[in-house]
């Protein structure tokens, strides 16, 4: 598998993309992620050189680290991911320091650990435990750890296939502002997929917030599901989209 260069900005500065799933719904791939081919999930991407990090810094987070400062652990694995404590990537020593923080409750941590359990980055692939990070994570409240888990669970890769509990996740990333999240919410109800009704409602206000967020994807799907709406299904969506937008969730 070829390997790309990962980080996580402070405050998750995402870059995203999103699986095919959920019955051969396509979504999109909206930023091309190097080394992602398969279980498109958010993730972070550096492309350009970082540079070498003073070492002074290196050795207060090392120091930090090493006497359990969960934060410290965090930054010193980033410090790895993206070349600036040697010059070039170490995801060995990357994947150590976010394992050790992840082990100690911290969420993005456990995001991020999981993401290279998704991808076998600093060892091998293990879908069952990105799984379990991404579910630990996501109880935090961190939306790209909820979209990471539903997608899993929607395709039944690494934890048994539940659709209607990838749903639930969906939801609570939609809520935190999760754009892809919200499309797939819009896509879930155009489609009628497993146990989500056909709701034309629905479909037309999460695609609605989706598109307000920038989703090109979403936009070019409103015209579908607008086609067939009276005037009243129109307004009651437009009511519930005004109401999905005051309820939306920070983590």
């Amino acid at each position: 598998m070829q390997r790309g260069q990962f980080s996580m900005a402070v405050g998750f500065g995402e870059r995203m993309a999103i699986s095919a799933g959920l019955l051969g719904l396509c979504l999109i791939m909206p930023l091309a992620m190097v080394g992602f081919q398969s279980g498109q999930a958010f993730a972070q991407s550096e492309t350009a050189q970082q540079d070498v990090a003073p070492t002074f810094i290196v050795d207060r987070y090392r120091a930090k680290a090493d006497a359990g400062d969960t934060g410290a652990q965090f930054r010193l694995a980033i410090l790895f991911e993206r070349g600036a404590v040697t010059g070039s990537p170490d995801y060995d020593q990357a994947a150590v320091w976010f394992e050790r923080a992840a082990a100690a409750g911290h969420g993005p941590a456990q995001f991020k650990r999981a993401l290279y359990y998704q991808e076998g980055l600093g060892g091998q692939k293990d879908l069952s435990a990105a799984a379990a990070l991404y579910r630990q994570a996501a109880e935090q409240g961190l939306g790209e750890a909820q979209f990471n888990l539903a997608l899993l669970l929607a395709e039944g890769q690494g934890v048994a296939k539940d659709v209607s509990g990838a749903i639930r996740w969906y939801e609570q990333a939609a809520f935190r502002g999760v754009t892809p999240a919200m499309r797939a919410l819009g896509l879930l109800y155009m489609g009628g997929v497993a146990n989500t009704p056909q709701d034309r409602i629905e479909a037309w206000a999460w695609l609605t917030l989706a598109t307000e967020n920038g989703d090109t994807k979403a936009a070019g799907l409103l015209p579908d599901v607008t086609d067939g709406m009276d005037k009243t299904s129109l307004e009651e969506a437009s009511r519930l989209a005004d109401a999905y937008r005051q309820l939306r969730l920070r983590p």
